[in-house]
């Protein structure tokens, strides 16, 4: 039985952060301590009693309670006390008896916590040593960044992500067409320069309507929280007088807001963001001689701001002089004339027609070669025009890449500027309208008659999924709750009143296969930024007004990711305005069955003539004439557009086969079982609550046994969770676990910085060796402490170091696998390892002293490795950007002098890099 004196010291194995405590009573059942830190008293079974005496050693440094520290030279033990010969800083010894010992004792090191048997069980030694390995991996690994999104793995978009996002202070202009997701790779390459703590705070500007889209997107498909500003949550801050954009990292807010509020933009302007993403960016009219406001004030903020997303339409739909003011932003410096701006782009034009016959894979001619020639003039052709004009198929192709390569090297904005075609990418299902004419004896029974169509409609769809968008929220919400009560049809709602939490739930059983809603009212507002490729029915309840909304509206399901073709129904009043504007749209622009990027130009440019025909429905004539002016009109656009396309733009900004290579090894990590394997491990061991619900999902809860009071992103009610990219992609309320995931890397965090797993003790039953051999299992870290934008985990996360040694100090590690070693070990009671520490003692402090040793030789090769991986990455990265700005004038020489100085930092940084013995586990022997 343990023995217990007044005044002892103890320390609580639950409750470790109670500090140091005193025995103020005992009897033969109970014992009680007061902890003099944390001022708390509690009363322990003795039994039970979670309980660690605390005792030093000869040698040892002690913390007297007045604070001042000293070398114990004896030891004295009366009546259970220790009284303590202490060397004071005064050089005088005096004796401590233990109710003077400091009770801010921490034993947090892996050795202290060994010799004051404050150990964990061996499997959780193992979780911290795999966590470490698992840590070291996701930092090195180049897919960082990337795998987490909840969206499919476009290559297109990927291949942005990697090409901006590695880049130090990116400043790029996003101009794919409508539903290539320019959203989702500003959310990309953000995320990417977050995990890379290369940027910290955040600005995003959007219009007004598109606030809550950006909101949701960053949340559901890269769990980033922003925070929505607006002048009511800035008033909140005018009684302390700090800077309300301060106050939060991730901000989104509306431009014309700021835009109007000089106070708010001056101090969005000092806060310090160092990334600016705007959204909508071709609306920032600017001309030489009258920028708009909204242009003047993001001219501003992208002078103080480092890293600047722009978002934007085509340049095609913008015209030149629109492109090139969205250019200036980026590099005042570089594009600070229009008219020689012009006249560079104008030399670029005759290498058109030669680069689609590479692209094609015809032979050159003449003139084609005199084109390239004349780009490409410091480099010398003709063995690339030979390699074309080859029998050998490979030696073609090799010089056909090269040629193509270095074009788009030289290519005027190919760096700045990012833009995709939905004929580039290609893979788009068809688009198909059907048009429902209604006939209403006055305009009154509108609604009721368009609500009977939808209901005989749906009637005629039970196995489909049919998604509506009506104008306003009421409308929605009164048309399901016909529905439901009149018509027993399952149907749910979508719009802006919702709360996000809401709208998921709405989403997830309007995704439900089996049991969910037949149908998904929404407003048109309401469904900004989400996304609904597994239904492909849409009904326009009431009709968009204009192109763009148009647009939006279909798509919502006509986008990457929709495998099947997209029906469109729009109930329509005959001899309506409506019925005037569907005719126009489908007729003359054809915007219900393909994308328009002119949609908007060509109906400001008829606006009046289309309110006039509208006016009066009846004008059959002048409708038909409006319709065929608008159709030469937009053919005339198009045959332009077309002979416009910069194909080498599109190449550079598609990423070719390299950007299909990233797709595929990021799939190929989707349900890795190394992963899956280990968050289980991670949930098990923490005490996280498992109930597997089958097709690839799981329940994970919160016990009150967790070894943590809190389990980062684990809410009270629990959350399901998958590994299951396309189940994830379906049923958005699944929290999508990626090794990027917020919960996973958190949860690293969580176990490599924490005391879980430091020490541990175990038994190894071996025939062949002597009962009671000792072996020291010591993992220790290499690593750097270094600021954050240097990225130094690229070249030397915190790397775990294995050393095994046996009782002669040999290291036997390589010898002895990991897995295969713990495989074989058995649990230690806690009072049969708490002796056999105190037993052990003496054998294992001379192997803590040669392991110190050997991983002061280990250690350096570690470094040398960094260091020379640091100088070859950086070096090649500045040479690389040196040898493009000879012939490419938007290489900002700013980017090549930061990336230099990164790495004589990185070098100097490295060279200090040390090492500390984060873990340890005594493994003891015995026969049976």
């Amino acid at each position: 039985m343990t023995s217990f004196a007044l005044g002892q010291r103890w320390l609580s194995g639950s409750e470790n952060n109670l500090g140091l405590g005193i025995v103020t009573a005992f009897d033969t059942r109970t014992v009680t301590l007061h902890f003099p830190a944390s001022d708390e008293t509690r009363i322990y079974s003795i039994a039970q009693a979670p309980l660690t005496r605390i005792q030093f050693n000869k040698g040892e440094a002690l913390n007297h309670k007045d604070g001042w520290q000293g070398k114990i030279a004896d030891i004295q033990t009366i009546n259970g006390l220790n009284f303590y010969l202490v060397e004071n800083p005064q050089g005088e010894q005096v004796i401590v008896q233990e109710g003077d010992i400091s009770p801010l004792i921490s034993f947090s090191s892996a050795k202290d916590r060994l010799f004051s048997a404050q150990l964990h069980r061996s499997h959780h030694f193992a979780l911290r040593y795999r966590t470490l390995k698992h840590q070291q991996a996701q930092f090195q690994s180049p897919l960082r960044g990337l795998r987490g999104i909840r969206a499919g793995l476009i290559p297109h978009q990927l291949h942005i992500a990697a090409e901006v996002g590695n880049r130090v202070n990116p400043r790029v202009l996003l101009a794919d067409e409508v539903g290539l997701g320019k959203t989702i790779e500003a959310g990309m390459i953000l995320q990417n320069q977050l995990f890379a703590e290369k940027v910290q705070r955040v600005l995003v500007l959007v219009p007004e309507t598109l606030q809550h889209q950006w909101l949701v997107e960053m949340l559901r498909r890269f769990n980033l929280h922003f925070s929505l500003f607006d002048e009511e949550r800035c008033a909140d801050f005018t009684t302390t007088g700090e800077n309300p954009f301060s106050s939060e990292s991730l901000i989104i807010c509306a431009l014309d807001w700021l835009v109007n509020s000089p106070k708010r933009a001056e101090q969005a302007l000092d806060a310090g963001f160092d990334c600016l993403i705007v959204d909508e960016a071709h609306h920032l009219a600017w001309s030489e001689t009258a920028p708009s406001r909204a242009y003047l004030y993001v001219e501003q903020l992208s002078k103080v701001i480092p890293s600047v997303l722009l978002l934007t339409a085509t340049p095609e739909q913008l015209g030149q002089e629109s492109h090139f003011a969205r250019l200036r932003l980026l590099d005042p410096e570089r594009f600070f004339d229009y008219a020689a701006f012009q006249e560079e782009q104008q030399h670029y034009q005759p290498v058109a027609n030669a680069v689609q016959s590479l692209l094609a894979e015809k032979p050159l001619s003449t003139v084609e070669k005199n084109q390239i020639s004349t780009l490409l003039k410091e480099q010398h052709l003709d063995h690339l025009f030979q390699g074309l004009a080859s029998q050998n198929e490979e030696m073609q192709q090799e010089a056909r890449q090269t040629l193509i390569q270095n074009l788009i090297d030289r290519h005027g904005t190919s760096r700045v500027l990012f833009r995709n075609t939905r004929q580039g990418v290609k893979g788009f299902p068809q688009r198909i309208y059907h048009s429902i004419t209604l006939r209403v004896e006055n305009q009154t029974q509108t609604e009721e008659v368009k609500t009977q169509w939808l209901l005989d409609f749906l009637k005629t769809q039970r196995d489909k999924k049919i998604f509506v968008i009506c104008q306003h929220a009421q409308t929605a919400v009164h048309l399901e709750q016909h529905l439901r009560e009149k018509e027993g049809i399952r149907a749910t709602v979508f719009h802006e009143k919702m709360s996000i939490i809401e709208r998921d739930r709405a989403a997830a059983y309007f995704a439900d296969i089996e049991n969910g809603a037949q149908v998904l009212l929404s407003s048109s507002i309401g469904s900004e930024g989400r996304n609904f490729q597994f239904a492909d029915r849409l009904v326009l309840f009431d009709l968009p007004q204009n192109p763009d909304l148009l647009e939006q509206c279909i798509g919502r399901l006509d986008r990457i990711g929709q495998l099947n073709d997209v029906q469109i129904y729009l109930p329509c009043v005959e001899k309506s305005a409506d019925e005037v504007l569907a005719r126009w749209y489908h007729e003359g622009l054809n915007a219900f069955e393909q994308t328009t990027p002119m949609g908007m130009a060509l109906f400001e440019q008829f606006s009046e003539s289309l309110q006039k025909v509208r006016s009066n429905s009846t004008a059959l004539s002048e409708l038909d004439n409006l319709i065929a002016d608008t159709k030469q009109a937009r053919e005339k656009l198009k045959i332009a557009l077309e002979q416009g396309r910069d194909r080498l733009l599109e190449l550079n900004s598609n990423g070719g086969e390299q950007a299909k290579q990233l797709a595929n090894s990021i799939a190929a990590q989707d349900n890795e079982v190394e992963l899956v394997n280990f968050a289980l491990n991670l949930f098990d061991i923490i005490g996280v609550e498992q109930d597997d619900l089958g097709e690839n999902s799981i329940v994970i809860t919160p016990t009150g046994t967790m070894l943590v009071p809190d389990f980062p992103g684990l809410k009270e009610e629990g959350v399901t969770v998958t590994f299951d990219r396309q189940l994830a992609l379906a049923r958005e309320e699944l929290e999508f676990l990626t090794w990027d995931h917020p919960m996973i890397r958190q949860g690293i965090d969580l176990i490599a910085s924490g005391d879980i797993g430091k020490a541990a003790m175990a038994l190894l039953i071996n025939k062949q060796l002597p009962a009671g051999t000792l072996l020291l299992e010591l993992i220790y870290v290499v690593e750097t402490q270094s600021p954050k934008g240097l990225q130094l985990n690229r070249f030397l996360p915190s790397t775990p170091v294995r050393l095994l040694l046996d009782n002669k100090g040999n290291n036997i590690a390589e010898q002895v696998a990991f897995d295969t070693l713990h495989s074989k070990l058995k649990p230690l009671g806690k009072d049969v390892a708490n002796k056999m520490i105190k037993m052990a003692r003496p054998a294992l402090e001379p192997l803590f002293v040669l392991a110190e040793k050997k991983i002061r030789m280990l250690a350096p090769t570690y470094i040398s490795q960094a260091q020379k991986l640091a100088d070859q990455t950086l070096s090649a990265e500045i040479n690389r950007l040196q040898a493009l700005q000879k012939v490419n004038k938007n290489i900002r020489q700013s980017e090549i002098e930061v990336l230099a100085a990164q790495r004589d930092q990185s070098l100097e940084t490295l060279a200090k890099a040390t090492w500390r013995l984060d873990s340890l586990r005594v493994i003891v022997t015995n026969k049976e």
